[in-house]
């Protein structure tokens, strides 16, 4: 097993983008993030967090973003509040920073960015990273596992994923509701009503994907696109890594080797 200095070494430069997945298995509470400037407070929603610093997203005014401009290069504070699955209560966690950066988002008014480096990375943070970085690499594993080993939708397979039977398809401009009726690792295949857009092969493609866990967006290229005699286009499309997608079928197949191994004993 590796220790924690190896695995620090191995994660010390990777970033985590806080997507409401890590946000769910880190137990972040982002709600409950704080900077601390000089006497001021700001209530922030973590965006992205490594072992070497954070970058925060505040809510300014052009004047208060041009107040709080004049505390970059000082100290700074910074709370984060997590509570994992398996714990009772909160765990709060302070860290020491330098102020780097305070800069407005691009393309969106009164959003800015705080980015702090750490004085250092609060141990107890280290930990929560270290583990979610281990999830993402044991996930990218897991999709090539998985490659090709599709599941039909079906009543029964939809509950055990938790999947909601709502599935957009966005091509070319175009959005359409589809039905998805198989997934896998590294595929998606859906029916297109006659009235969607008419999808081309070897084009890029997003399929954003609702289950009860997560609402999630994944991005590929259309690998097959037929039209069947009803004027349905029936369509496969080849998906790029995806931790949600992964990690829910990650749970499926778990949840089918369990009951495989029950049902004999149910049974007698």
């Amino acid at each position: 097993m590796q220790s924690q200095i190896n695995l620090r070494s191995q994660y010390e430069n990777v970033t985590a983008a806080i997507t409401p997945f890590a946000q769910a298995k880190m137990g972040l509470r982002p709600g409950q993030t704080v900077v601390k400037v000089d006497t001021y407070s700001i209530i922030c929603v973590p965006y992205r967090l490594s072992m070497n610093g954070a970058v925060l997203i505040a809510s300014f005014s052009r004047e208060e973003l041009g107040f709080f401009q004049r505390f970059v290069n000082g100290l700074a504070g910074l709370t984060l509040i997590f509570q994992p699955g398996t714990s009772q209560t909160p765990m709060k966690i302070f860290a020491r920073c330098f102020l780097r950066s305070v800069t407005p988002m691009k393309g969106r008014e009164s959003v800015s960015l705080l980015d702090v480096v750490f004085k250092p990375c609060p141990p107890d943070l280290e930990t929560i990273l270290i583990d979610h970085f281990m999830l993402l690499d044991r996930l990218k594993v897991e999709y090539e596992d998985y490659k090709g080993k599709s599941i039909s939708i079906n009543p029964t397979s939809a509950k055990t994923m938790g999947y909601n039977n709502y599935c957009v398809v966005s091509f070319a401009g175009a959005q359409a509701k589809v039905a998805l009726f198989a997934l896998a690792s590294d595929s998606l295949d859906f029916l297109v009503p006659m009235n969607g857009p008419e999808l081309e092969q070897d084009k890029p493609v997003q399929v954003k994907l609702f289950f009860q866990s997560y609402q999630f967006t994944v991005t590929g290229i259309l690998s097959n696109v037929t039209r069947l005699q009803n004027g349905v286009q029936k369509a496969r499309a080849s998906v790029q890594f995806s931790t949600e997608l992964v990690s829910i079928i990650e749970q499926y197949w778990f949840a089918e080797r369990f009951s495989a191994k029950t049902s004999p004993s149910e049974s007698n």
